[in-house]
């Protein structure tokens, strides 16, 4: 296949694609979207907090 059929082929993909991704992104999305995605986010949070070492509970004093 010559270079330049290679290449017109390559653009016009491209555009259905584009196309294809702009009509998915227009689209709604179902509620159960946005209840997962805040699910995920809370549980980024907690594995946050969980991850970071606690505070030390008694403070030593040397006399």
């Amino acid at each position: 296949m010559l270079p330049d059929t290679y290449l017109t082929l390559h653009e016009y993909r491209a555009a259905e694609l584009r196309e294809e991704a702009a009509d998915h992104a227009l689209a709604p999305r179902p509620a159960r979207h946005r209840i997962r995605t805040r699910t995920g986010l809370a549980l980024v949070a907690l594995g946050t907090r969980l991850a970071r070492p606690a505070p030390p509970r008694h403070r030593t004093r040397i006399a």
